[in-house]
């Protein structure tokens, strides 16, 4: 039998969860943790001031913060610990591809980010075929690629070509992993800067597991690295996530390749509509933007595919309690509290789950 403290205790707890505020707390929330939904536009200041245009890619050191590719917008930003945005490298709307001191260089179409364990930054500079690196220095040179000219060509960096590089990893070795769209190929990138094709065949896309050159892709653009440096990339037309081991083994992770569409469930059976981006959060999950479904999905260590937040009505952003709504997201990055960030109509936004991926 139930004691009356125990009831007066359980109602007040009841009473509690039904407060709307503290009842989407329970649920999880979609919020708004730098700049706003809306127009693109550039302004710098706290993350409550900030303004940006398109923010896509993004990546996290080791100290926490984020970087991110604001694409139209030209510039490399950084959302520093301090609550502080401010502008790595480049220069706003100045699309060119320029290198040199850091507020000098100039960025034709930054689309993904990634930093090393020492700060190195790198970039896929999309629009103008290159992969570009930001040193600690300050520093923006062309690590591979040749500005502005497409095509595809292993070798040193400086004669290396590729055709729309989007996401990017770094492993800790310094090897950095390119997923070269137009190419259809994931590319790597050694520590002493010569360019290699790890799997895939340039210009031949489609759909096959299997190791190096046997392998297919179609339109690659979302790349990250595990804890062990293996590689998962997204495909925006096969719609499924691939995973390739260092020695460019090529299997299907999730999803059924070039069958677009949505449902989770087990990772084999689930579907994607043209993913994007991808993170790893500390607990072993891969998060997925979920572009065409207008979703963040979560694929857990297990193998199992759920939706952290959206709705796939996706006409617009709606803040508050999950599962919110999502509008073609792009960008996600996992931090270290459990949340995960993901860009939407100009606004980097913060999912705050019930129970954090940080276990």
């Amino acid at each position: 039998m139930q004691s009356a403290g125990a009831l007066a205790l359980s109602s007040g707890l009841f009473s509690l969860l039904s407060s709307p505020a503290l009842a989407a707390q329970a649920a999880g929330t979609l919020e708004v943790y730098a700049g706003a939904i809306g127009p693109g536009e550039y302004n710098g200041g706290n993350f409550a001031q900030a303004r940006f245009h398109d923010p896509r890619g993004m990546a996290l050191d080791a100290q926490g913060n984020v970087f991110v590719a604001d694409y139209v917008n030209s510039v490399v930003r950084k959302l520093g610990t301090d609550g502080l945005v401010s502008i790595v490298a480049g220069q706003v709307e100045q699309r060119d591809a320029r290198n040199g001191p850091a507020l000098q260089a100039r960025f034709y179409s930054p689309e993904c980010v990634a930093v090393a364990a020492d700060g190195t930054l790198f970039v896929s500079d999309s629009g103008s075929n290159t992969v570009r690196r930001i040193g600690r220095d300050g520093l923006v040179s062309t690590l591979a690629g040749k500005l502005e000219v497409e095509g595809f060509a292993d070798g040193p960096g400086s004669k290396a070509r590729f055709n729309h590089p989007v996401g990017l990893g770094v492993n800790a070795q310094g090897a950095v992993y390119v997923a070269d769209a137009y190419n259809s190929t994931v590319r790597r990138i050694s520590a002493q800067g010569v360019v290699s094709t790890l799997a895939g065949s340039p210009g031949d896309t489609g759909w096959r597991d299997g190791r190096g050159s046997q392998a297919r892709f179609n339109t690659p653009v979302g790349l990250t690295l595990d804890a062990q440096g293996q590689i998962y990339v997204s495909e925006y037309f096969n719609n499924v996530i691939r995973k390739v081991m260092p020695d460019g083994t090529v299997t299907t992770f999730a999803g059924k390749p070039g069958k677009g569409g949505f449902a989770d469930g087990k990772a084999a059976d689930a579907l994607f509509l043209h993913p994007q981006t991808l993170s790893f959060a500390p607990d072993g999950s891969l998060i997925v933007a979920d572009t065409g479904n207008n979703r963040v999905r979560r694929i857990s260590p297990e193998g199992e595919v759920s939706t952290l937040a959206g709705t796939g009505a996706g006409e617009k952003v709606v803040a508050g309690a999950l599962p919110a709504e999502l509008h073609l997201p792009y960008g996600v990055q996992a931090l270290a509290d459990g949340s995960v960030l993901v860009t939407g109509l100009n606004a980097i936004l913060r999912i705050q789950l019930p129970t954090p991926l940080n276990a």
